[in-house]
C-alpha cells in the first residue's frame, strides 16, 4: 500500500511559488472571511495563514459573526472592495441564513476558489483563469504517483461546490469512466457500484463512510473528506486528533494499492492550489501572464 504524501507535495509547489515571487515588490495580500463558523473550520485557516506567511504574502482573516445576508453580503463586498487585497477566500460552509448568491460579489480577478457564479461559468466553458484548488490538488495526487485515469471505473461520492461538481468534468476529459454518488441511493447499489470501481474518491465530510467491505483489492482511495472526529469513532477511523476523512483507514488499509490519508493528504495540496492561484491572479492583474480566455 501506498500512503500518498501530502505535505511533501505541497511543500514542493510553495517552494517554486517562493522562489518566484520572492524578488517582488509587490505581493499579493490575501483576505479570508468566515462567516460564524465553528472550530471545525480553524485548522484550515490557520493552514491558509501559516502558508501565506511561508511565502511571504499578506495575511488577515476577517470575522463576520452574524447571519444577516444582506448585511453578510455588504460585510464581504466593503473587503473586495479593498484595493490592498488581490484574493479573498470565504471559508465555506457559509453560516445558516446566508446565501450562496453572496459570493458574486468577488471579481474573478480576486477569486482563487472559483467562489462566484462568473468564475464557475467560465470553469465550464473552459475558460477559467485558474483551476479549482481541491479537484486540481487530487488530480495532481495521482499524476505524481503515477495513476492512470483514462478508462479506469471511478467512483466519486459527493457533488459539492467546492470539488465534485468541478472534479466530475475534469476526470471526464481524461477519458474515466464517473459514477457519482450522493444521498439517498440504496446501499446494495452502492456496494455494487463500489465493489467494481477501480478508483474511490470521496468528499463528503462523513467519518467512516467508506469500509473495505465496500472497495475490491487493489483500489486506489482519495480521501478529500473532512469532519471533527466524533470520539465513538475513534479506533474505526484510524487518523490521529480529532480531524477525519470519510474513509475508515484501519478495515481497508489492507486492501488498496494506494490511498490519500487525513489529515495529510489531499488537504496540504489543496492550499498550495489555492495560493497557486493567489500568485497566477495577481500576476494576470499586474499584466505579467494574459489571461486563459485571451489564448
Amino acid at each position: 500500500m501506498i500512503i500518498f504524501d501530502g505535505k511533501e507535495s505541497a511543500q514542493k509547489i510553495l517552494v517554486q511559488l517562493k522562489a518566484e515571487v520572492s524578488a517582488w515588490k509587490n505581493k499579493p495580500s490575501v483576505a479570508v472571511v468566515s462567516f460564524g463558523q465553528k472550530e471545525d473550520n480553524s485548522s484550515y485557516i490557520t493552514q491558509k495563514r501559516k502558508t501565506a506567511e511561508f511565502l511571504g504574502l499578506d495575511f488577515k482573516h476577517y470575522h463576520y459573526s452574524d447571519s444577516d445576508l444582506l448585511a453578510g453580503r455588504e460585510y464581504l463586498n466593503k473587503i473586495v472592495k479593498m484595493k490592498k487585497h488581490s484574493a479573498v477566500v470565504v471559508q465555506l460552509p457559509l453560516a445558516a441564513g446566508m446565501n450562496y448568491s453572496m459570493l458574486n460579489v468577488i471579481p474573478i480577478t480576486k477569486d482563487p476558489d472559483l467562489l462566484s457564479d462568473k468564475a464557475i461559468g467560465l470553469f465550464f466553458n473552459g475558460r477559467s483563469l485558474v483551476n479549482p484548488p481541491t479537484a486540481a490538488a487530487i488530480l495532481r495526487a495521482l499524476d505524481e504517483s503515477g495513476i492512470s485515469i483514462k478508462g479506469k471505473r471511478i467512483v466519486l461520492f459527493g457533488y459539492g461546490r467546492l470539488i465534485g461538481r468541478f472534479l466530475m468534468p475534469m476526470l471526464i476529459k481524461k477519458e474515466a469512466i464517473i459514477t457519482v454518488l450522493e444521498k439517498n441511493i440504496p446501499q446494495a447499489d452502492v456496494l455494487d457500484v463500489c465493489l467494481k470501481a477501480d478508483i474511490i474518491i470521496s468528499a463528503v465530510g462523513k467519518a467512516g463512510l467508506i469500509t473495505g467491505s465496500m472497495i475490491k483489492k487493489g483500489a486506489v482511495i482519495v480521501d478529500a473528506g473532512f469532519s471533527l472526529l466524533d470520539p465513538a469513532l475513534s479506533g474505526k477511523s484510524g487518523v490521529d486528533g480529532k480531524i477525519a476523512g470519510d474513509v475508515d483507514f484501519n478495515s481497508v488499509k489492507d486492501k488498496v494499492s494506494f490511498i490519500t490519508p487525513v489529515p495529510g493528504g489531499i488537504g496540504p495540496v489543496t492550499v498550495a492550489e489555492l495560493f497557486s492561484n493567489v500568485i497566477k491572479l495577481f500576476k494576470i492583474h499586474k499584466g505579467f501572464v494574459r489571461e486563459r480566455s485571451e489564448r
